[in-house]
């Protein structure tokens, strides 16, 4: 049960962190948020906040996020959950 109680918090930060990156790239005003279950495309991603997004991530996360990732799993939502899954980066390889 630990495990699943790290695993949400795991996903909430970086959907958190998916979601400031988004919000960023649409210039949306401070205080509003992205839908996390909206897709990328009815959010307004073109292919350089694709791009953006990709690198937010991988920024965050210390591991490559090739942009196809973002269509694979095309929420913020199912993308925090497809990351969270991932092995995370050894300490010193984290950016």
């Amino acid at each position: 049960m630990n495990t699943e109680s790290t695993v949400t918090r795991k996903e909430r930060e970086i959907a958190d962190r998916l979601a400031a990156a988004i919000a960023e790239d649409l210039g949306l005003a401070e205080g509003e948020h992205p839908d996390r279950r909206a897709t990328f495309v009815d959010l307004g991603l073109d292919s350089a906040s694709v791009v953006a997004v990709a690198g937010a991530a991988e920024e965050h996360l210390g591991v490559e996020v090739p942009t196809e990732w973002l269509f694979d799993h095309p929420s913020i939502d199912a993308l925090a959950r497809h990351l969270a899954s991932l092995k995370p980066a050894a300490e010193g390889e984290r950016a």
